[in-house]
């Protein structure tokens, strides 16, 4: 273990910043560590920056997961700190080795936990990887570390900081490959893979919570793909999701040149792509949407090899496997304790993936195309991104195919964008019914449903049209 004040700390090169005086002059710029800074030193409280937001600051990265170490425990800071960010906090400490409590403020994240050990020194010992065991004292304007953090995060490496480091908190198999996916450069050691392959069955008691938030940053990520073959290639993604195990080695048909795992990978990574190049619809994906998305993909296919068949020619069939992935999708995500919201939206991704993909080998009116728009809601515009990474991932089909689809694309865009089709205002209401004669009841709600049905298609265009449609269909 070494530490050393930081005016005289070496130079460093490659990915990292060259002076780490420079680099305490970030971390005493940063906004959100001065406001907590600030508030320690009026409080005569002794704090600690530990982990991620040193090592990004040192591979000039975007800061947004603060740690804090308190020598003990300070209720009272931490409830001041939370009116100043106006943001309760709250403990993470269930399913993990040690008490955390966060703030949370828009898209950041403060934690903070109390030193374990005599000091600073046995406190870093106990965390997970090298490149996360840097700390740095306020009090002391000194940096701590051990010799392996800063020549690690200089070579771009991920390792353990201990043999023990899996068995006490099996969550860091994931976050590692997490790791992978966010820093550039960077790769798992072989110690650490063999460590993951070794000890791939306890994630199975990781709270699930903890399991979704790691997937939903490696989904996120820039290398997606990368990522969820690395999960696979260790192990661990058949241990989170078994229902995926029928999906290794599937093969699909003279569509597609891979088998089912493969290709779901491969969408899941083409998401990401088209995502962050210049989608071919102006729109931007939330953060939100880019989880839907990505879970779409990830999920899209699952019922494959439940619903297989072959026709009389030899030709592979996967007749309603959306309606089975969807199925599965959602015991998935029951088991991972999804938020509802996020869960229906997949689902509805998932259920609904391969409607444009047939309509494209058609020649579809635009009333159907206006109903599959009221279908999906603004969720249409995540349908259409899916279907485009699919057809780049089938690897069969042609130019044709994939021009037929994305002419097909674009009716639907331009339908979207122009027409008031997802809530349009109805054409007709109950008391218009009503003072025409017709009674309430079941009927009166049949009428209005196949009123704005109609509305929807096109071929109602107007209150005239709706009440002639009614008076010549639906006798008194």
């Amino acid at each position: 273990m070494v530490s050393e004040k930081s005016q005289q700390r070496k130079k460093t090169s490659g990915q990292l910043i060259e002076n780490l005086d420079e680099v305490e002059e970030r971390i005493l710029d940063d906004p959100v560590i001065q406001r907590v800074m600030d508030l320690a030193r009026r409080r005569g409280v002794p704090l600690y920056l530990v982990g991620g937001a040193i090592r990004n600051i040192l591979l000039d990265k975007e800061v947004r997961d603060y740690d804090f170490v308190l020598k003990e425990m300070e209720s009272s800071f931490l409830d001041q700190l939370g009116d100043l960010f106006e943001a309760a906090y709250f403990s993470m400490g269930k399913g993990r080795q040690e008490r955390v409590y966060r703030l949370a403020k828009e898209e950041k994240t403060i934690d903070f936990t109390v030193m374990v050990g005599d000091n600073i020194h046995q406190d870093l010992m106990r965390r997970d990887f090298t490149i996360n065991a840097i700390a740095y004292s306020f009090d002391e304007r000194r940096f701590y570390a051990p010799s392996q953090a800063t020549k690690d995060l200089k070579e771009g490496r991920i390792d353990l900081l201990s043999p023990q480091a899996v068995e006490k908190d099996p969550l860091r198999m994931l976050r590692a490959i997490r790791y992978r996916c966010t820093l550039p450069g960077f790769d798992l050691t072989e110690r650490l893979q063999e460590e993951i392959r070794r000890q791939k069955g306890l994630v199975q008691g990781v709270a699930p919570e903890r399991i979704r938030g790691e997937i939903d940053e490696i989904i996120l990520s820039p290398y997606p793909a990368q990522g969820l073959q690395l999960t696979h290639g260790l192990g661990l993604l058949t241990e989170i999701f078994s229902e995926m195990i029928p999906l290794q080695d599937f093969p699909q048909g003279r569509h597609h040149t891979t088998d089912v795992l493969s290709h779901t990978i491969e969408v899941v990574g083409k998401v990401a792509e088209i995502i962050s190049e210049n989608p071919p619809f102006p729109f931007q994906p939330s953060r939100q949407e880019r989880l839907i998305l990505g879970y779409g993909a990830l999920f899209h296919d699952l019922g494959k090899p439940a619903t297989k068949s072959i026709d009389e020619r030899g030709e592979v069939h996967f007749y309603d496997h959306p309606q089975h992935s969807s199925h599965l999708a959602h015991g998935i995500m029951r088991r991972l304790k999804f938020p509802n919201r996020l869960r229906d939206e997949i689902i509805l991704l998932v259920e609904n993936h391969m409607r444009i993909l047939t309509l494209s080998a058609g020649k579809p009116r635009d009333k159907a195309l206006r109903r599959l728009i009221n279908a999906m809601g603004e969720g249409i515009r995540l349908l259409l991104l899916l279907g485009l990474a699919e057809t780049e991932a089938k690897g069969g089909g042609g130019e044709g195919e994939k021009k037929r689809f994305m002419d097909l694309c674009r009716r639907i865009w331009d339908l979207y964008q122009e027409e008031d089709l997802i809530d349009p205002l109805p054409l007709l209401r109950g008391e218009d019914l009503l003072q025409l004669g017709y009674s309430s009841g079941p009927r009166l709600g049949e009428i209005l449903k196949e009123v704005k049905k109609r509305q929807i298609g096109g071929e109602l265009k107007d209150r005239e049209a709706a009440l002639k449609f009614v008076h010549e269909k639906y006798s008194l």
